[in-house]
């Protein structure tokens, strides 16, 4: 097995048509690597120059068989390697002198690489945040929710930037340094930007909000669910949730799925109630 690291953007121009076919052949459980590449490739985000893009082939000049990402200040994306593609990819990054800070992606993938990793380092590996890729199957919206689904603008940014901060600090950060306010509006914008930002109103009152990523050969990802705590266990992230699947589903969307917090059995009941289903499971390895 042998491993091809393409850099920058100019490694992407070369990496993006090679994977295309492979990232399209299992599009649910490759959206999250799909995405990334697209976004990067039509320039809704930068490509930055210390960014790898990774072709690991069973011989040189087929096909790649793996693929995997990593964009900096980001994890390693990784899809479910097998031991000899971990290895290939390990041991070509160890080449280029890169020194990862942990790996992401479907199970048993990461823990593939990070096997690999402290057995070539010597580094201490310790397991992050696990999640469900929850997948809509048949959609089951709550009755009785009051309020409804709008589709955020910009006068809405203060909100959403304070419902962003509240979603990070609910959720296990396993990436280097701190997710500050900034970091916050710059997602906000980026969610704005697109149109992709939404929230549950209640007379008025922002009371939950739903984004969504741009979509990958027509499967949508929806994130960014949060619910302030004064407002909880009303439904409305619930609510909020199956209004948008179905909106999504209503402009062409030939897939919609989630990721969760695999410890969080509140919110998988959530879901799995409103129509989502399990169907892979995620993890995380955070190098020291």
């Amino acid at each position: 097995m042998r491993c091809e690291l393409l850099r920058g953007s100019i490694g992407l121009s070369a990496f993006a048509p090679a994977a295309a076919s492979w990232l399209t052949h299992d599009p649910v459980r490759h959206n999250h690597l799909a995405t990334v590449v697209s976004q990067r490739a039509d320039g809704t985000l930068p490509t930055e120059p210390d960014s790898l893009w990774a072709l690991i082939r069973s011989d040189r000049g087929l096909p790649p068989t793996w693929v995997a990402t990593w964009t900096p200040p980001h994890l390693l994306l990784v899809p479910e390697l097998d031991d000899e593609a971990a290895d290939a990819l390990v041991d070509a990054l160890l080449e280029a002198g890169e020194a990862l800070p942990g790996v992401t992606g479907m199970s048993p993938g990461p823990t593939a690489v990070a096997r690999a990793w402290t057995a070539r380092t010597g580094a201490l590996a310790r397991p992050g945040m696990s999640t469900k890729l929850l997948v809509l199957d048949s959609l089951r919206p709550p009755v009785d929710v009051p309020g409804k689904l709008i589709r955020a603008d910009w006068t809405y940014r203060p909100w959403l930037v304070r419902g962003v901060l509240g979603f990070m600090n609910d959720t296990p950060h396993d990436e280097p340094g701190q997710f500050t306010e900034q970091d916050a509006a710059d997602r906000v914008d980026y969610f704005l930007s697109g149109g992709r930002a939404w929230i549950w109103e209640v007379r008025g009152t922002p009371v939950a909000m739903v984004c969504f990523a741009p979509p990958a050969d027509r499967i949508y990802r929806i994130n960014a669910v949060y619910t302030p705590p004064v407002h909880r266990r009303r439904g409305y992230a619930a609510a909020a949730t199956a209004e948008l699947s179905q909106h999504l589903l209503d402009i062409g969307a030939r897939g919609v799925l989630l990721f969760t917090d695999a410890h969080n059995p509140t919110s998988n009941g959530v879901y799995e109630r409103i129509g989502y289903r399990p169907v892979a499971e995620g993890e995380t390895w955070v190098f020291a």
